[in-house]
């Protein structure tokens, strides 16, 4: 791995931990689940990121969160937290990261909006309601129903890492 890679994955790592704990959860539901700036970052790191430093920056962290450091949402660390109720959403994020990457194609906003919300949001929604509904005792249906609340934020997450991700890549191409 070039020297590059290994500096733009520990970025990516450092910026999930660094918002994750900075900027503090919001509560929207009752279902253990709060809003976040975590799939932001999932997405910056798939628009910013070759596939595989995308999957990796996610891999790092969530490594980090399970060898003990607080990193996850409201402090939380250990593997514990992957088997609780948001351990779905969390181990979605490497591959939604990598998927964006894959699918971002010429880095156009409308393009990006539309990937970040397929992978971004519904990817890792899906997968985040497997978690809810084991955990809780709840049908899928009723686990994936329940993330309706965190729709409109996500989609707002999606359009500003769409927004930024393309001019941060413009102006980068700009300065050589």
């Amino acid at each position: 791995m070039k020297i590059k890679s290994m500096v733009s994955v520990s970025a990516f790592t450092a910026m999930m931990c660094v918002l994750t704990v900075v900027f503090p959860s919001v509560p929207l539901s009752a279902l253990n689940v709060s809003v976040t700036l975590q799939t932001l970052v999932v997405m910056m790191a798939g628009i910013m990121l070759r596939p595989a430093e995308a999957f990796l920056s996610m891999v790092l962290y969530i490594t980090i969160g399970i060898i003990g450091l607080p990193v996850f949402s409201n402090y939380q660390s250990g593997p514990s937290v992957l088997a609780g109720p948001t351990g779905g959403f969390i181990l979605a994020f490497p591959l939604a990261a990598f998927l964006i990457a894959c699918f971002r194609g010429d880095r156009s906003f409308l393009r990006l909006t539309a990937v970040n919300i397929i992978f971004g949001v519904a990817l890792v929604y899906l997968a985040g309601a497997v978690s809810l509904s084991l955990v809780m005792s709840a049908s899928y249906f009723n686990a994936l129903s329940g993330l309706a609340a965190f729709f409109l934020p996500d989609c707002a997450k999606a359009l500003l890492a769409a927004g930024l991700g393309s001019k941060i890549k413009e102006y980068l191409k700009q300065t050589g």
